[in-house]
């Protein structure tokens, strides 16, 4: 938390990227992911994903963490990049009963690199379901670690998704957000990566995003 994991820089990117797409598609306001959006983010660590969220439009940012003093690094941050009159910090451990202050609340959600310890996929999963609006999103980033499949964490954290009544949008689905935006997901996340960096992440077994909604 007191430092940028390569996951949150990625998911900044990731999210500039689209936010680049969007204006080059000139989609009407209401179409944009994070424009005039509530935005909450789970895990913020020190803010940099919710600062961008913020800088990138979003009229309402949540920045959360599980850490008192990683939240006020969060907010020290949102205060030096000026964006405090949107962004909000506060401490948020993952579970039903935390989550009820912010039911509903999230047009987005953000993260990172969460999925990394199975014991806490049942208590984050009933945080996005709890914190969702009904025609929400969550925007989930997720880096392979050494010993860690990426695919396969990230697969075993969508089955207990489902269990909360969340399940995948993929490009090919009528309910994909960013169409006349983004026709691939996975190339526009590997555009968001250096040469430098690319074979250091496909070493730890590379990066995924996944888009998720309520089921319908």
């Amino acid at each position: 938390g007191v430092a940028v994991w390569n996951s949150a820089l990625l998911l900044t990117r990731l999210l500039d990227a689209i936010s680049a797409q969007e204006a080059k598609a000139s989609i009407s306001q209401d179409r944009s992911l994070l424009r005039d959006k509530t935005v909450l983010e789970l895990g913020c660590g020190c803010g940099l994903s919710s600062i961008a969220a913020a800088k990138l439009g979003a009229s309402r940012v949540i920045a959360t963490d599980g850490n008192t003093e990683v939240v006020q690094l969060a907010k020290y941050n949102a205060e030096k990049n000026d964006v405090q009159i949107i962004l909000e910090t506060a401490e948020l451990k993952w579970g039903l009963l935390n989550a009820a202050d912010y039911f509903d609340e999230a047009d987005i959600i953000i993260g990172s690199d969460l999925t990394y310890n199975s014991g806490s996929w049942k208590v984050l999963a009933e945080t996005m379901g709890a914190v969702l609006k009904p025609n929400g999103l969550v925007v989930y980033l997720s880096l392979g670690h050494l010993g860690f499949n990426v695919s396969g964490e990230l697969a075993g954290f969508l089955s207990v998704l489902e269990s909360e009544g969340l399940e995948t949008i993929d490009e090919k689905s009528s309910r994909w957000p960013l169409k006349g935006v983004v026709s691939s997901m996975p190339q526009l996340l590997a555009s968001c990566v250096n040469p430098s960096e690319k074979a250091v992440l496909e070493g730890n077994g590379g990066a995924k995003v996944v888009v998720l909604g309520r089921k319908q």
